[in-house]
C-alpha cells in the first residue's frame, strides 16, 4: 500500500483501537486460480502476557463451505484488510480556497494492510474460546450481552462443526489515516464545519475523527 509520510500511522494502539472498531475485514489469499477474497469479522489478541503488543494475532473463522482455505496456496501470505467508509472532502470547506482557488476534492479515510500466516483451529474447545472472545466485544455495548451459555452445549457443539476457526500470525501491518493532517489549521477547522453541517452519522464521525488527529 502506498501512504504518503503524513499519513503513516504507527501507533499500535490506535491501530488496535481501529480493527475494534471496524471488525470485518477483507482476507485475500492466493490460490492456484488466481486471488480469492472474503469478509470475515476478526478479533486481536496478543499472544503473550507481556505488554508488547507487536506479539498480536489475529483470530476468526470460516464456514466449511467457503472454499478459500481449502484453495489457499500452502506457506502463502494473506493480506488482511481493514478500512472504515470514509468521507468525501469539498474543496468549499477549506477557507484557503477563497484566496488562491489552488485545491481539489479529496477524500478521508482510514486502512490497515496486514501481511500474515494462517493456522488452522478445529479442536471445539479453541473454537469455543475464540467464538466466546469475539462474542463478547461485539455484545459489549449491549445491557443485556448474548453469550455462548446461553445456548444449549450440544446445540454449539454442533454449530462448531461447521466452521473451521483460524489464527493469523502477523508479519507486518501498514496502516494509513488520512484525516486531513496535511491541511492548515484554518483548512482543518473549515473541514470539521463543513463535515459537521452535512448533518449524517457518517460525516459527524469523521468530524470527530479529524478533531481528535488535530489535537494529537
Amino acid at each position: 500500500m502506498h501512504i504518503p509520510s503524513t499519513f503513516a500511522e504507527e501507533n499500535i494502539d490506535h491501530i488496535i483501537g481501529f480493527i475494534a472498531a471496524n471488525p470485518l475485514a477483507t482476507l485475500v489469499a492466493q490460490t492456484p486460480n488466481g486471488m480469492e477474497a472474503c469478509h470475515i469479522p476478526l478479533f486481536w489478541h496478543n499472544e503473550s502476557n507481556d505488554s508488547d503488543k507487536t506479539n498480536g494475532c489475529l483470530y476468526g473463522h470460516f464456514g466449511r463451505k467457503n472454499p478459500i482455505y481449502q484453495t489457499a496456496l500452502p506457506n502463502a501470505s494473506w493480506l488482511v484488510i481493514f478500512q472504515d467508509s470514509g468521507q468525501y472532502i469539498s474543496p468549499n470547506w477549506y477557507p484557503s480556497k477563497a484566496k488562491a482557488h489552488k485545491v481539489v476534492p479529496t477524500w478521508n479515510y482510514q486502512s490497515i494492510h496486514i501481511q500474515s500466516k494462517i493456522e488452522l483451529i478445529e479442536e471445539t474447545n479453541k473454537l469455543k474460546w475464540l467464538l466466546s472472545t469475539m462474542t463478547m466485544q461485539q455484545e459489549a455495548i449491549s445491557d443485556n450481552p448474548w453469550s455462548l451459555d446461553d445456548a444449549p452445549d450440544d446445540y454449539i457443539n454442533a454449530m462448531c462443526r461447521g466452521i473451521v476457526g483460524f489464527k493469523l500470525t502477523i508479519e507486518s501491518i501498514q496502516a494509513q489515516f488520512k484525516l486531513s493532517q496535511n491541511k492548515t489549521v484554518e483548512d482543518i477547522d473549515g473541514v470539521i464545519d463543513g463535515l459537521e453541517n452535512l448533518k449524517s452519522n457518517t460525516a459527524k464521525t469523521m468530524a470527530v475523527k479529524v478533531y481528535r488527529h488535530s489535537k494529537r
